[in-house]
Formats: C-alpha cells, structure tokens, sequence
C-alpha cells in the first residue's frame, strides 16, 4: 500500500506549525479536502479498518501511539478527526477515552459499532502445522483461546496486534524491529492474531479468518471532531445524546437527575459512573465559570470545597438535543448537578451528516465511487518532532518557582539558569546549568526559550538590564500571576524580532490545590497568551512540555486572564499570609476545614512577599479588596461583640427574674407560715375552760 508522510512535498499543503495535508491522486482542488483521521495504533489496526468501514477507502488514516496523541492530534487541527473505541461487549468500557473526552473540548460527531474478527497471520506459504505460537495483544489472544488450544497453539502476548503482524513482516526482512518478538518466536514458526487488514498492510498471508470464541464481540466507536453536527440533525435521523455530568453528594441525587429524563419518556440507551480527580473537577468548573462570566457577565463561584475524588456519569438519549424536551431535560439538570456538558449530539448506526458526509462524499465522487490504489496513511505529523526536539531553555531568576519549573522541563529540554544570588548548588540539584550575572552574554548564546522568573515587580527593571539586541529571534516567555502588566512592558521593551508568550502557570512546588501532589501537574492549569508568536513550530514545542504533563492548556487573553483571576488570587494570597502557624497550632484531631486552612496557609508561605506586593501593586481594585476585607473583619467582630452583649444581658435578665421570682417565694412562704400560725391560735383561743 501506498504510504503518505509528511516528508512527501508532493500535491501537499501547509498545516498549522508547518504540518502537511495530502490531496486525494486524480482529483481538482476544488473538491479534493482530504480527511484526515487520527486513529490509535499501528496500520492496520482494528481502529483503521472501523475507520475504513465508517468513511470509506479515500480518507486520509494517522495512526498514533497511544489514544491521548490522537485527542492531541485534533485539537491541534493537525487532523480533522479521531475514531477512538469506547467500549467493548466483551470486555466492558475503556475509561481511558472516557477521561480523555473531558480534558479535550472535542465533540461527538458519529458512531460506529465494529464487528471484530480475528485472523490468523503468517508468512506466506508457511504450513499450518508448523505455527507453535500466537503473538498478539493479551486481549485478542484470550478472546481466541479455545482455537488456540484445539490447535497446541501458546499465546504469546505483544503491545497491539497490528504490531504483531509488522513484527513478522519485519523479522521476515531481517529489520530491527523484528527482533523484538517474543523469545523462541520466529516467522518459521509464528502466526500473528490480527486483522485481514495487517495482513494486506504487512505482506502476510490469512490463514484462517473468524477465529475468535465468540461472535458477538463488537467494539463501538466515536468519531469526534471540533464542530458538532446538531445542527444537521432533523426528525427523521434517528440520534443520540451524549453528556456527562457530577451530583452534588445528598440522597436521591441521582434518581432526581434521571428523572428529568424518565418524567419527559426520554428514552436512555446508557449510563455509566467513573470517578474524577478532585484537581480536573475544579479545572472544568473554572472553564465552566469563565464561560459563564463571558455569556453573561456575572461571576459564577466554582471553587467549592471538594473531596479528592468525585464520581461523574456519563449518559446516552436517544433524541436530539435540540429536542424541546431534551432541552426543558438538560436544563433541568444543570440546576441539579455541579458540571454539567454535552459531549455532542450525533446520527446513530454508522450514519453520517452535515460536513463529514459532504467531505466523504465529495473523495468518494472524486474517485468515480472506486477506492484508490493502496490505503492513504500519514506516518508522522510535525508535532512528532516537537516531542523528540530539544530546546535550549534559559531561566533569568532562580528562585524557588524557577527551580521548581526547571525539574519538568529538564525532562526533555536543556535548561540554564542565571541569577544575581548564587544558586549553582540548587541548580546542579535540577541538573541545570548555572551562570553567574556577570556571564549574560554567554548565557543569552545559542537558547532558544527565556522565561523570566523573578518576581513582578522586578519585571521592568531586569529587562532593561538584559542585552535586549541579544533577545533577538527568540521566544520570551513570562509567569506572572498577572499577564496585562508583563505584557505590556514585554511589548514596550523587547525587539520587534523577539516572539512573547504570557503565561501563568497555575501550580507551585510542594502541596498544590485540593492536596495536589507538587510533583505532577496533572489536571492544573496552564494559561497562556501568544501575543506575538512568529515561529509558531517553536511556541508549540514549549506549550507541548506542559500539555504532555497533561496540564489544562488554556489559552486566554491577558484582559480576560486578570479580569478573572487577579482578585482571587490577592485575596487567597492575602488570606495565607494572615493565617501563621501560630494561628494553626498542630493538632491530633482536625476538621476538613480547618486541614484545608493548614494547606492555604502552606501554599501561600512558601511565596515570596516581593510576589504578593506584585499582585497587590498591579491590581487596581487591590486596595478596595484589602478594605473591604478590613470591612468584614470590622464586621464580624461587631457581630461578636453584638452577641457577647446580648448573652450577657440575657443571662443578668434571667438571674434578675430568678432573684425576683425567688423574693416572691420567700414572701409567699413567709405569708402562709403566718397564716397557719394565726389560724392555729384562733383554735387555741376556741377551746372551752
């Protein structure tokens, strides 16, 4: 088959970050769009020949490593589509993707239930009856397992079965790649479980096809994409809806949040429940937030106290959501639950609408209906390179941020830092290269990346003391906890020549928010801005370190950034440095809340000051905030003393009451005795002599 990859100039035009797109053989340019499809695994893979089922033989298949490339893949528009399995009949859901579909804001746009049949591969020409062995994944050996042992055969389980087959191919042509079979395993005695497809990719020859246990393993398919395709629905389609969505933890919550469906007969095809970190809860509830704020310009609070773990449904309607009942539904629903979002709305069994059915039509009419010679397949995309590129990355300031940012970058790229202090011995403990202030020309020299990570208010000054004709051609990179100053000194200052980033990193070395582990940025967020990006090869390879730890990249403008979180930050901030540990003694015993004080006020102590003036010097409504913080301090103290004197007043009332109540008594006791003792004389004075 014919191989396209993205060294091929021929007939190819440019892609974001220099990527490339192949144009179906024999057709105009005017109807010839390729599609490109992402898809996990080698070529040949089960994945690729749902794919080929779904949209035909002309569109474009990528084959990537692992599932999370392929999500990458299309948010970064280096392909058009992914076609990821979401579950299995046989062997149940693959939460994997179900993660996945949460971190990407990608959208359901079809799907596709896969029939599975396993082959059996190998050279050709080879007797039946001298394979003594099966290599495959784990899980397709398993699913064979009564042929296996009908035939004397021994699994050998490998990462993929398309894998499998090239492992033969290539021991067949003596490459490296075929040395990694498993031990005792030749192409003279080897067969590969796979698809008919591996086969044809691979050369080998199917010597018996449909060799699974059981027949009814079916792996179904979603094809997701950037825009969804509701709008292309109409009454006669028949579709489904798919959403996700957390409860607050009360009783009834969940048979309340159905029934929004059940009352209105919505019909429901699944629903399935997955924990959530409590790190990638608060992310998406903060985008929930901002969202919010820019469709109706009120603030929406999102920074709830969460438990480390939440769970989160996922459910499947079969109806519209444009329905009218399905919209009363969601709409209900969202009053009920914390996070709520439609992961798309989509034709059912395997049909195609809106522009995906308009581009497959389109190849498929470019091609008089007939499929090309060989399968399309692009190998590698330019993000590949940006995974094994090594940057030279310079940090001016080594403080404990910048220390703390150089132990992740070091992981792929060449990191030197310079600061006025010295700090060679913490930089050898970041394996980073250390210069001395005196030394900035040596150090500006051959880097591709500076980050400046000295505190906000020394921003201005140490550019000025930069060699700014030295800043020429690289990218400037700044990590303040408020982007509208750093960007407009970064613009004042810097060579037109020289690309700006501004960041906020939104993490800090050792315990981060919801007791996130310092060591991993896992599910915290990224904010960034590209305010004047020339080499965007270069600003993608810096963004993908951070989006591989798998950070939440959000990219946002400096305004909206500061509008958002320059007054919580001041006031978190503000709020740590005013709870000491003499405030927070240890102790045995302790409430949720009062763990979560002790974590803020750790968060905050390990900051400089110089930091917490910045926010508080470039934030116009810091002062007001710090009043109005002076406010509710004076507040809550008027009420407390409000309450002392209204409970002692109470408690003089009442011991005034008992004192009178009690006088009464003495005077009521005093009355009867002299009553009794005067009736008792009248007695006396009765009798007869």
């Amino acid at each position: 088959p014919s191989k396209l990859t993205s060294t091929d100039r021929k007939g190819l035009a440019p892609l974001r970050g220099g990527a490339t797109q192949t144009s179906a053989p024999n057709t105009s340019s005017a109807v010839t769009k390729p599609i490109r499809v992402a898809f996990q695994g080698e070529a040949g893979a089960y994945s690729e020949k749902s794919l080929r089922e779904l949209l035909g033989p002309n569109v474009i298949a990528v084959p990537r490593p692992n599932f999370e490339s392929c999500y990458r893949a299309v948010a970064s528009k280096e392909c058009d589509y992914a076609l990821m399995p979401i579950e299995n009949s046989l062997g149940g859901s693959i939460h994997e993707n179900y993660d996945l579909m949460l971190r990407y804001d990608l959208t359901i746009v079809a799907e596709h239930d896969f029939r599975v049949r396993h082959c059996l591969l190998t050279k050709p020409g080879l007797d039946v009856k001298k394979i003594k062995y099966a290599i495959s994944h784990s899980q397709a050996l398993s699913q064979c397992d009564v042929y296996l042992r009908a035939r004397g055969i021994t699994p050998k389980a490998t990462y993929d079965t398309a894998g499998s087959a090239k492992m033969i191919s290539k021991a067949l042509k003596g490459e490296a790649f075929g040395r990694e079979m498993p031990e005792g395993c030749t192409p003279e005695n080897t067969a590969a479980i796979a698809s008919d497809l591996a086969g044809k990719t691979f050369g080998l020859e199917c010597k018996e096809e449909g060799i699974e246990d059981d027949d009814s393993n079916f792996t179904r398919f979603l094809l997701l994409g950037r825009r969804g395709v509701v709008q292309h629905l109409n009454k006669k389609t028949p579709c489904k809806t798919s959403l996700v969505f957390t409860l607050p933890n009360s009783a009834g919550a969940l048979y309340k949040s159905l029934a929004c469906f059940s009352l209105r007969d919505i019909d429901m095809s699944k629903i399935e429940s997955r924990p959530m970190s409590a790190a990638l809860l608060n992310y998406l509830r903060f985008k929930s937030a901002v969202t919010y704020s820019k469709e109706t310009g009120r603030s929406q609070t999102y920074g709830k106290d969460l438990p480390r773990f939440r769970y989160c449904f996922y459910l499947d309607i079969l109806s519209s959501e444009l329905d009218e009942d399905v919209q009363n539904a969601l709409h209900h629903l969202r009053e009920q639950s914390d996070y709520c979002r439609v992961l798309g709305s989509y034709p059912a069994k395997s049909r195609l609408v809106g522009p995906v059915a308009e581009a497959v039509e389109a190849l498929n009419a470019a091609n008089s209906g007939k499929p090309t010679t060989g399968d399309l397949r692009l190998q590698k995309l330019p993000s590949d390179d940006d995974e094994g590129r090594q940057m030279n990355i310079g940090l001016v300031g080594f403080g404990s941020f910048g220390a703390y940012l150089s132990k992740h970058l070091s992981t792929q790229h060449k990191v030197r830092c310079i600061d006025t202090l010295d700090k060679s011995k913490e930089a050898e403990e970041n394996n980073v290269e250390y210069y001395p202030n005196f030394d900035m020309t040596n150090f500006l020299q051959g880097l591709d990346v500076v980050i400046i990570t000295v505190p906000m208010i020394e921003l201005e000054e140490t550019l000025e003391s930069l060699p700014l004709d030295k800043l020429r051609n690289k990218l400037v990179v700044e990590v303040c906890p408020l982007n509208m100053y750093p960007k407009t000194v970064l613009s004042r200052l810097l060579p037109s020549d020289a690309d700006i980033l501004c960041t906020n990193p939104m993490f800090s070395s050792g315990l981060n928010a919801d007791g996130h582990n310092g060591n991993t940025l896992d599910g915290l967020p990224f904010v960034y801005e590209k305010v004047r990006i020339r080499d965007t090869s270069r600003a993608d390879c810096f963004l993908s370190t951070f989006e591989r730890a798998r950070c939440q990249m959000v990219e946002m403008a400096s305004e909206d950034h500061d509008a958002y979180v320059a007054d919580a930050e001041f006031v978190t901030h503000l709020t740590g440095r005013l709870l000491d540990r003499n405030l927070l003694p240890v102790t045995p015993v302790s409430s949720r809340e009062y763990a979560a004080l002790c974590d803020l006020a750790e968060l905050t102590g390990n900051d400089t000051f110089d930091l917490f003036y910045g926010m508080f010097k470039f934030n116009d409504r810091a002062k007001t905030l710090l009043d109005k913080m002076r406010d509710n301090l004076a507040s809550v103290e008027r009420k407390l003393a409000a309450k002392e004197a209204y409970l002692a007043a109470s408690a003089e009332m009442k011991n005034n009451e008992r004192q009178k109540l009690l006088a009464e008594c003495k005077m009521l006791l005093r009355e009867m005795a002299k009553s009794t003792t005067d009736i008792t004389n009248s007695k006396k004075d009765d009798k007869p002599l």
